[in-house]
C-alpha cells in the first residue's frame, strides 16, 4: 500500500486538534450538570481521578505507537501484542464504540435543540426519546459528518481543525460569561454543609455514570493517525497529554460556573439529586438573565458533538480498516481510496452500522449508557499490550518508554475492572452478552480453522478475556445489591476477591508463556506492518 508522504503529514497542533475535537464533544453540554447531581461538589475529585486516568493511558498508548506507528492501531492492538484471536474482543469493543458514539454526537445536537420552543420539543422529543421526526433530524446529522470525511485526510483536517478552536474556546467562554454573571461559593457546601455529602461512592459514580469517562474518551484519536504523523515519538504522547490537560481545565471552568450559578436557597433546601435541567447551561444562562447566551448555546451544541462526529467517522474507518487487515473483518474493508488515501468502503458501511444504532436506542442517556461500558472494555487491551510487547519486543528501539510500566499497567486494568462495578449490574450483562454473541459469529467464520490451528486451537486463544468477562459480571450480580447485584457477598468479601480475579487476570494475560503461545501465530509480519505504516 502507498504510504503517505512526508509532506502530507500532520504535526502537532494538528494532532492536538484531533484529540481536542474528540474529547470535546455532547460531554460538556451535560456531564456538569449530572456530575453535580449525583457526587455534589465532589465531582471536582471525579474529573481529577479522570484526568490522572487518562494521562497514564495516553502514556501507555505512546509507546505502544513507537513500537508500531501504524494505519489504526487502536484497532488492532491486541492482535500485535498477542495474535488476532486474542485481539477481536477489543477490536469489536473499540469499533462499536467508534461507531456507536456518532449518533450520540447527533442525538445531543438534536436533544438539545429540542428545548429551543414548546413546538419544537413536541415534535423531536416524546416521552425522553426521538420521535420519528426527531430521528429524521438525526439522520441529517450522520449524513453531514460521512460526507466531510469522504475527501481524504487533508480536507479532514482542515475541516478538524478549525471546528477545534470553535470547541476550545466558545464552551470556556460561556462558562467565563455565566460566571461573571451569577456566582455563589456558598453553593459548593450549600448542601448539609458538606463538599461530600453523598460519600466516597458517589466520586466514581460520577466517573462512569454520568457520561464523564465519555466526555474524555476521543484523546486516542489521533494514535488512528499514527502512519500520518510527523516525528509519532514525540508529538503523539505530547499532543495527547496537552488536549487532556487543557480539556481538562475546560470542563474544570464549566462545573464551576454550573455550580456556582445555581440558586444557594433551592440547593440548601432540595439538594443535589433534585436538580432538575434538560438544557443545563441554556437554562443556567437565562434564570441569570443572559438571554443573548442562550443562541450561543444552541449554535455550539450543533458545532461541538459534530466535529466529535467527523472525527469519529475518520478513526471508525481506520479501525474497521485495521480488523479487516488482522482478517477479524472482511478484507474487503481494508482497501484504501487511492486518490484520497482514504477507506471509502469502511466508511461507507460504518453509516449503516451507525443508523442501526440509533433506531435501537433512541435516546443520547440510554445510548450513552451502553457505549461507556465498551469504552472501558475497549481501554482494558492498552495495558495489556504493553506488558506484552515488553516482553516479545524488549529489544526494539522506542522513541518513548513509560516508567514503572509494569505498575502501572496493572493499576489501570485494575481501575478499569472497578469501574465496571458501578456501570452496574444490568448494563454488564448486555455487554458481556453482546460481546458473546460478536466472539460467536466471530469463530463461526474461522469454523474449519486458519494458520495451520484447529478450531478448538482458536477457540482456546480468543476466549480467554471473555471468560474473564463472564468472571466479573457474575461476581456483580451476586455481590451488594448497591451495584445491582442479589447481595449475596458483602462489601467485606466482594471487593477483595474481586481484586484479586481482576490482577490474576493481567498477569495471565501479559504472561510470558501465553504471550509466546499467542505470537507463534500471528500472521502480520513485520514485512506487512511495514508495508502499512
Amino acid at each position: 500500500m502507498e504510504s503517505v508522504t512526508v509532506k502530507n503529514k500532520i504535526g502537532l497542533l494538528s494532532v492536538i486538534a484531533i484529540s481536542t475535537t474528540g474529547i470535546i464533544g455532547s460531554g460538556w453540554l451535560f456531564s456538569a450538570y449530572l456530575g453535580a447531581k449525583v457526587a455534589g461538589a465532589a465531582v471536582y475529585v471525579s474529573w481529577i481521578l479522570t484526568l490522572i486516568f487518562f494521562i497514564l493511558m495516553s502514556l501507555v498508548i505512546s509507546e505502544i505507537v513507537s513500537i508500531f506507528p501504524v494505519r489504526g492501531i487502536i484497532g488492532r492492538m491486541g492482535a500485535l501484542s498477542h495474535n488476532k484471536y486474542f485481539g477481536a474482543i477489543f477490536a469489536f469493543a473499540i469499533w462499536l464504540e467508534l461507531i456507536g458514539s456518532i449518533p450520540g454526537e447527533a442525538q445531543a445536537s438534536v436533544e438539545y435543540l429540542a428545548n429551543i420552543s414548546p413546538w419544537l420539543s413536541h415534535l423531536l422529543i416524546s416521552n425522553g426519546a426521538l420521535t420519528t421526526a426527531g430521528i429524521g433530524f438525526t439522520v441529517l446529522f450522520l449524513v453531514a459528518f460521512w460526507m466531510a470525511n469522504l475527501f481524504g485526510i487533508k480536507l479532514f483536517t482542515r475541516i478538524n481543525n478549525s471546528i477545534a478552536v470553535i470547541k476550545v474556546f466558545l464552551p470556556a467562554i460561556i462558562a467565563l460569561i455565566i460566571m461573571g454573571a451569577s456566582f455563589h461559593p456558598a453553593n459548593f457546601t450549600a448542601y448539609e454543609g458538606s463538599f461530600m455529602p453523598y460519600g466516597y461512592n458517589s466520586i466514581i459514580l460520577a466517573m462512569t455514570s454520568t457520561g464523564m469517562l465519555y466526555s474524555f474518551n476521543g484523546f486516542q484519536l489521533c494514535a488512528s493517525f499514527a502512519s500520518e504523523i510527523r516525528n509519532p515519538g514525540r508529538n503523539l504522547p505530547l499532543g495527547m497529554v496537552i488536549s487532556i490537560i487543557l480539556c481538562f481545565l475546560i470542563y474544570v471552568i464549566l462545573q464551576t460556573s454550573f455550580i456556582g450559578a445555581l440558586d444557594t436557597a433551592q440547593l440548601a433546601n432540595h439538594g443535589w439529586l433534585k436538580l432538575d435541567f434538560t438544557s443545563p447551561f441554556a437554562q443556567l444562562a437565562t434564570l441569570v438573565g443572559l438571554n443573548f447566551l442562550t443562541v450561543v448555546l444552541y449554535v455550539d451544541a450543533c458545532i461541538s458533538p459534530s466535529g466529535t462526529g467527523v472525527t469519529f467517522v475518520g478513526s471508525g474507518s481506520r479501525v474497521l480498516s485495521s480488523m479487516a487487515a488482522e482478517r477479524q473483518m472482511p478484507q474487503f474493508f481494508a482497501v484504501l481510496d487511492k486518490k484520497h488515501n482514504f477507506e471509502k468502503r469502511a466508511i461507507i458501511f460504518n453509516f449503516g452500522v451507525a443508523l442501526i444504532f440509533l433506531f435501537l436506542f433512541h435516546s443520547w442517556a440510554v445510548l450513552i449508557n451502553f457505549i461507556t461500558a465498551l469504552i472501558i472494555l475497549m481501554y482494558m487491551v492498552v495495558p495489556i499490550t504493553l506488558i506484552a510487547l515488553r516482553h516479545s519486543h524488549a529489544e526494539t528501539v522506542r522513541s518513548y518508554k513509560l516508567p514503572f510500566a509494569f505498575l502501572i499497567c496493572c493499576a489501570l486494568f485494575v481501575i478499569q475492572a472497578i469501574f465496571f462495578i458501578f456501570i452496574g449490574a444490568k448494563d454488564m450483562q448486555y455487554l458481556t452478552i453482546t460481546m458473546t454473541v460478536l466472539i460467536g459469529v466471530f469463530l463461526s467464520i474461522n469454523a474449519h480453522g486458519n494458520d495451520g490451528y484447529s478450531f478448538m486451537d482458536i477457540v482456546k486463544l480468543s476466549v480467554p478475556f471473555l471468560a474473564f468477562l463472564w468472571a466479573i459480571t457474575v461476581l456483580i450480580l451476586i455481590g451488594p445489591i448497591s451495584y445491582g447485584g442479589n447481595d449475596y457477598l458483602s462489601y467485606g468479601v466482594f471487593y477483595p476477591l474481586y481484586i484479586a480475579v481482576s490482577i490474576y487476570a493481567f498477569y495471565f494475560f501479559t504472561n510470558k508463556k501465553f504471550v509466546a503461545k499467542c505470537q507463534a501465530i500471528r500472521h502480520l509480519d513485520n514485512a506487512k506492518l511495514s508495508e502499512q505504516k
